[in-house]
């Protein structure tokens, strides 16, 4: 199985303190953040990796290489203009040739991505997400599953209180995924995995497992305590 990591992020909230490095090499633990990642993906068997690059393309590459540091083999699709998720997915669509894994390049959701797959194959979904339980959601966007599928996402909510389930970044999608993904700009958590709930075509995996997240400053510190141990 190949994964494809969404590694194109400015990391806009993280420039005060590392200036316009791109977010998916800002250090943690001393390394890079997607060297974590890459590394988690190479340990449990996932060794096809395509890094969807755009701001700062050239110092990912030079910072990552050919993945062969990593166990992995690691190949490039670079964005010619910021496409949003979706967009960069679709950017990527030659290298799609069979049912893949799906990353954001800025978390890190300890679970079994084989398990994420078979769970979306048994379904006939055209997906899964891999979900992880938050025990207060209010500042939270959070998705309501009923069985084993996916019924919609919930943008924040300042009203709701106590847990919930919520998206952990990671996906195991049916290569007819990449024909849902529109050309040009587009989002694949606002303009696509909705519309996939919204038709019943949508799996919802909930995991145990540590969840890391470098999209703040506060959640880039809890990372760098937990990933230097």
């Amino acid at each position: 199985m190949r994964a494809f990591v969404l590694a194109g992020g400015l990391g806009t909230r993280l420039k005060p303190r590392f200036g316009d490095l791109p977010k998916g090499i800002v250090p943690v633990g001393g390394r890079p953040f997607l060297a974590h990642l890459i590394e988690w993906l190479g340990r449990r068997g996932v060794r096809d990796v395509v890094l969807c690059t755009g701001h700062g393309a050239a110092e990912v590459r030079e910072a990552l290489g050919d993945g062969s540091a990593f166990g992995v083999t690691l190949a490039y699709s670079e964005e010619p203009e910021p496409l949003g998720t979706g967009g960069a997915l679709r950017h990527a669509v030659a290298r799609v040739e069979g049912p893949s894994l799906v990353a954001n390049g800025d978390t890190l959701l300890e679970c079994d991505p084989w398990t994420l797959e078979l769970a979306r194959w048994r379904s006939g979904a055209l997906g899964a997400v891999a979900l992880y339980r938050v025990d207060d959601a209010r500042s939270r966007g959070r998705v309501e599953i009923v069985g084993d599928r996916i019924t919609r996402f919930v943008e924040k909510d300042a009203s709701f209180t106590g847990p919930a389930w919520v998206n952990g970044g990671l996906y195991a999608f049916s290569p007819v995924l990449w024909r849902r993904l529109p050309e040009g700009v587009s989002s694949l958590e606002r303009d696509v995995l909705p519309g996939l709930a919204a038709e019943g075509r949508l799996a919802g995996l909930r995991v145990e497992g540590e969840f890391h997240d470098i999209g703040t400053p506060e959640s880039w510190a809890r990372a760098e305590r937990h990933l230097s141990a």
